[in-house]
């Protein structure tokens, strides 16, 4: 996964944001939303952006 993809175009938060965030402690969905602000635009990445988050919680 490019670390420098963007996830969330609306806030500008990319798969790197997403990495520190759970890095830094996040532990779900909800809490690297928290930190990155990640799907609180338009809403539309939310389902994706859940997806890649499960993803690299797994592999923590």
């Amino acid at each position: 996964m490019d670390n420098d993809k963007v996830v969330c175009t609306c806030i500008n938060v990319t798969v790197q944001d997403l990495k520190d965030a759970i890095k830094n402690g996040a532990k779900s969905f909800e809490e690297v939303q928290e930190v990155t602000s990640v799907g609180t635009g338009c809403g539309a990445c939310v389902d994706s952006v859940k997806v890649i988050v499960d993803e690299l919680l797994e592999k923590q």
